[in-house]
């Protein structure tokens, strides 16, 4: 008897120890793209900090940041959306979220309404196998975070038609095991609480600009999808769970280079909210972003052009939504240290020159004050990219009726903007970097000095003499110079050297 108990007891161990190796080896192998995105959101949302869902495609994820909610108005928010996600996988990654907690507000993006296959391994009929893998990949962001239960597999027999694929997501270790040659040391953190996390809350931003950004035709406001779709099924889906459960929802359309069947979606977005009377923001053609400044490329956002759309997000929320702030509350030390970093990051992009039009993206987000000028006859003055984001930091036409030269002062703290061209002056301007005197005086030799320290010429060193676009950067807070960057163009490129 003794016997059979001591073997049993040996194979239950034994049991256990395999057991044990392949669950370690399958929180090694996995792809931590998801566990990277929902980290935060499962810490989060076990303290019961999260106000707002932010639901959509990459559209979201791009477009619009939780800490730029945070920091406006202290809303608590996580950016749940997926690349290439569909209304289905929105609806289920919803449904997912809620067993977790319980927010106050949905925000939910109806791109790809149009989109009228229920299956992401099937899509539609002329669909391409690399469309479908991409699509059946894009998925893995959704779930992979996701345990093993009854609602998981209720997500995946909804999304996925092939048994052999939806097993990929219910087991992941099938598809994930051969990935012992692509490991870093990121996947050996798995069981570590140093683990890899993002600290945007889900979001994505992106720092580039479009150069060619396309405006399509414009079917009309009354133009409507011509049959029900499957998307517009599960966006009904969406609204009906948050009415159930008493939470405020409202539908969005972010802003990019919409085509003529994308504003046709558009608009069925706004009769499918209006049948539920739920509030529908589209803002496709709501001029809150240039885009020809605020595109990261034709179908997504960039920094700048989330922090307008997030802006113009928060404003609603604010007048509508009743949510609390929450900065510098206890419980949400967090929030304020992600914050913290973020604007650290954004300080760091600020000041250094790799692209001029990615710097001066990033000085429209007044992260850094800022001086800009540009030399008489720069090439600057024949590239309307690059007036464009001139513009978007100054506010005026100014850099549009010029030849040079140039000169933009951008001081952050006191939210004073000044500028000059031609043979104009500046006098006595105050700004962090002291009480400032412009004058031009020839092609190549300027004065901009503080009155507190007139021997000082910020314009002018000799080794740069030659460079005709110079931008200074300093900390709006204590006016310390952070940078001094000069370019000069090559063919159609803006460079340093």
């Amino acid at each position: 008897m003794k016997s059979k108990l001591l073997n049993v007891f040996k194979v239950v161990v034994f049991s256990s120890i395999i057991a044990a190796c392949i669950f370690g080896a399958a929180a090694v192998v996995r792809r931590k793209d998801s566990s990277y995105k929902y980290a935060d959101f499962f810490q989060e949302a076990k303290k019961n900090n999260i106000d707002v869902l932010l639901m959509g495609s990459s559209h979201v994820i791009n477009g619009i940041n939780p800490l730029t909610l945070y920091e406006d108005y202290g809303y608590t928010s996580y950016n749940m959306a997926g690349h290439g996600s569909v209304m289905q996988s929105t609806y289920w990654e919803l449904i997912e979220a809620l067993d977790y907690c319980s927010p106050k507000w949905v925000v939910v993006d109806a791109y790809m309404l149009e989109k009228n296959y229920q299956y992401l391994d099937v899509m539609e009929e002329n669909a391409g196998k690399e469309d479908i893998n991409t699509s059946v990949d894009q998925l893995h962001l959704n779930m992979d975070a996701w345990p093993l239960n009854k609602l998981k597999i209720a997500a995946v027999s909804d999304l996925i038609k092939d048994p052999s694929i939806r097993n990929e997501f219910l087991f992941d270790f099938i598809v994930y095991h051969s990935r012992w040659n692509e490991l870093t040391e990121a996947d050996y953190k798995a069981f570590s609480k140093e683990t890899d996390r993002n600290r945007l809350f889900g979001a994505e931003m992106r720092y580039g600009v479009e150069l060619s950004p396309v405006v399509y035709p414009d079917p009309g406001p009354e133009r409507c999808l011509d049959e029900h779709t499957v998307g517009q099924e599960y966006l009904m889906k969406i609204i009906d769970e948050c009415q159930r459960r008493g939470i405020g929802i409202v539908v969005t359309y972010l802003p990019f280079c919409a085509t003529t069947e994308d504003r046709i979606a558009a608009n069925t977005a706004g009769v499918v909210a209006g049948m539920y009377d739920v509030p529908y923001l589209n803002m496709l053609d709501a001029g809150i972003i240039n885009l020809y400044t605020d595109l990261n490329d034709r179908g997504h956002l960039n920094a700048v052009g989330a922090k307008k759309v997030t802006e113009y997000l928060g404003r609603w929320l604010y007048e509508n939504a009743d949510l609390s702030d929450h900065r510098g509350e206890a419980g949400y030390e967090y929030y304020d240290k992600c914050a913290i970093q973020f604007d650290d990051e954004n300080i760091k992009l600020s000041v250094s020159g790799d692209s001029l039009y990615d710097q001066l993206e990033m000085l429209s987000r007044n992260s850094v004050s800022s001086v800009i000028y540009l030399n008489q006859n720069s090439a600057i003055f024949g590239d309307d990219n690059l007036k464009e984001l001139i513009a978007n930091i100054s506010g005026t036409d100014k850099i549009w009726n010029t030849n040079g030269p140039y000169i933009l002062i951008n001081d952050v703290e006191s939210q004073r903007v000044y500028e000059a061209s031609d043979g104009e002056m500046l006098d006595g301007v105050e700004t962090g970097l002291g009480t400032l005197v412009y004058q031009p005086v020839e092609q190549l030799f300027r004065l901009l000095y503080a009155k507190e320290n007139e021997e000082f010429n910020y314009l002018y060193d000799d080794e740069h003499a030659a460079f005709d676009i110079q931008i200074i950067t300093y900390d709006r807070n204590t006016g310390e110079v952070i940078s001094h960057q000069y370019y000069r163009p090559y063919g159609h490129q803006y460079r340093t050297d």
